[in-house]
């Protein structure tokens, strides 16, 4: 189950002035709003009903009710571990915020990522001759891990931060173009999508904002968790970070099962070369 209150503590500011009142308040009073109907949650924060209800829905499928039940599976967890990094933490509670923030984000993404997007993602992975996967700054890492882990199953993967070549290389035919950003507002990233539509090549787009410029130029959108960056430790973006990476480990492991035999059989042999001749 994902956390309730670290989604409302990311979500906040995107939320109504009315709705952010019930927000606040279900932050501030957690354990009193489990007692709570939706109209005395809405007295409390100075808001309508309907506001209570429509924020509910938002946080939570099931409604008010489900809001409830999360945060009474939430009471017991210390609050400080819904906060920022701060620089007088010692080791250990790091750890413990990093560790929390990490299984939140992994959980969030297995809400916002589809399946039915994975598979065909997957599916366009198969039927392609060469593909190509790009990403800027952190996102290069993950860019290097998708072509590392596809070149081992026989998939022949260019991973560049050379822009132009990668848009000379994706006007061949039976080609496919992976995207990685986080905010999916990379400019570099959002022509390569154009030069790749103006070439009938489908483009897969790893980001977290399914309503980002880069996402409307894509052919399919991996959705991975909703985690707002803070300006001073930016926390969330190492946890965006391995949102993505395990975006590409379910991409991966859909591709594999696609022909397991075949693909252990290349994994085997990639193995047995590395073991050969790099000991």
């Amino acid at each position: 189950m994902k956390s309730i209150l670290f989604s409302i503590h990311n979500q906040i500011s995107s939320f109504s002035k009315s709705e952010q009142k019930v927000a606040q308040f279900i932050l501030d009073h957690p354990q009193e709003v489990i007692t709570m109907n939706a109209d005395t949650l809405a007295n409390k924060a100075g808001v309508s009903a309907a506001t209570v209800v429509r924020l509910a829905k938002i946080l939570s499928t099931e409604g008010f009710p489900g809001v409830k039940i999360q945060l009474s599976a939430e009471t017991k967890v210390d609050d400080s571990l819904y906060t920022e990094v701060d620089p007088k933490d010692p080791l250990n509670v790091v750890k413990q915020k990093m560790e929390f923030r990490i299984g939140h984000t992994i959980e969030q993404t297995n809400v916002t990522l589809k399946d039915k997007d994975v598979k065909r993602a997957a599916q366009f992975i198969e039927n392609a001759d060469d593909v190509y996967a790009y990403g800027l700054g952190a996102s290069s890492i993950v860019a290097a891990d998708f072509q590392q882990k596809f070149i081992r199953v026989g998939k022949p993967v260019i991973q560049t931060m050379d822009t132009h070549l990668i848009a000379t290389g994706i006007v061949q035919p039976k080609t496919v173009l992976v995207l990685i950003s986080n905010t999916g507002e990379t400019v570099e990233s959002q022509k390569l999508a154009e030069v790749a539509h103006g070439h009938a090549v489908p483009v897969i787009t790893i980001t977290h904002d399914k309503k980002s410029p880069l996402a409307k130029k894509s052919d399919i959108v991996l959705v991975h968790d909703d985690s707002e960056e803070n300006e001073k430790l930016r926390t969330a973006a190492t946890t965006s970070l391995m949102a993505q990476l395990y975006v590409v480990d379910l991409l991966y492991y859909s591709y594999l099962t696609m022909n397991f035999d075949e693909n252990a059989l290349k994994l085997r042999e990639s193995r047995d070369v590395i073991r050969k001749y790099f000991k």
